[in-house]
């Protein structure tokens, strides 16, 4: 992640965002097709799913959102 360093810090956010989001699910949907195909790597991806949940659930509290 690049350091915010503009007077619009808003729109950084929101493009550094919109940006993250996309590689999220590029990279969750990779791992849930490469799953199907060899479905003893599903328990790992449904751990790393769990986690990325928790992570943002704790981030959210954090933020008081």
């Amino acid at each position: 992640m690049s350091t915010l360093t503009t007077d619009s810090i808003a729109s950084e956010l929101l493009e550094e965002t919109l940006l993250t989001l996309e590689q999220i699910t590029t990279g969750v949907t990779v791992m849930a097709i490469n799953a199907s195909r060899q479905p003893e790597q599903s328990p790992r991806v449904r751990r790393l799913l769990g986690d990325l949940l928790a992570l943002i659930q704790e981030a959210e509290e954090d933020l008081v959102t």
